[in-house]
C-alpha cells in the first residue's frame, strides 16, 4: 500500500499545483503562453471567458487534488479514486493533448504534458497493482 499511498500524494499535490497555476489571477498573465497569437481585446468578453473557463479548470484539478490527498490516508478503500484519476489522465489528459496538438497548440507544452500524463497512468497502474498482491495490506 506505501507505494499507492505516496501516489496518491504526490499525484494529488500535482494536481493542486496545476489547479493553482489556472487561477484567472495567475493563468491571466500566462494568456500568450497558453494561447499563442491571442487576438481578441483584453479586457473583453473573449478574455473574460477563457479566464472564467480556466477558473473552472482550476477548480477541478484543486479538487481532485484535495481529495487525491484525502485517499492517501486510507488508500486500500480508495482505490477507485485512483482509476478515476488514470482515466482523466488519458482522457481529459493525453486525448485532450493529441486534440491541442492538432489544433496547432506548441507541441513542446503539449508532449510535455502527456509525458506527464503518462507518467501519472503508469505510476498508478503499478500502485495498484503493487496494492493488489497478498500481503499488501496494511496492518491497523
Amino acid at each position: 500500500m506505501r507505494f499507492l499511498t505516496w501516489w496518491f500524494r504526490i499525484v494529488g499535490i500535482v494536481n493542486l499545483v496545476l489547479g493553482a497555476l489556472w487561477l484567472p489571477f495567475l493563468s491571466a498573465p500566462r494568456l500568450e503562453l497558453s494561447i499563442p497569437g491571442w487576438d481578441a481585446p483584453i479586457p473583453g468578453t473573449a478574455y473574460r471567458g477563457f479566464l472564467d473557463y480556466t477558473l473552472l479548470f482550476g477548480l477541478d484539478l484543486l479538487i481532485l487534488g484535495v481529495f487525491l490527498i484525502i485517499a492517501s490516508f486510507r488508500p486500500e478503500q480508495s482505490r477507485i479514486l485512483a482509476w478515476l484519476a488514470i482515466t482523466l489522465s488519458v482522457v481529459r489528459g493525453i486525448l485532450d493533448d493529441v486534440y491541442m496538438i492538432a489544433a496547432g497548440y506548441p507541441l513542446p507544452s503539449m508532449l510535455a504534458f502527456i509525458v506527464l500524463h503518462l507518467a501519472i497512468i503508469v505510476t498508478g497502474l503499478l500502485a495498484l497493482r503493487a496494492a493488489a498482491r497478498p500481503g499488501q495490506r496494511r496492518s491497523s
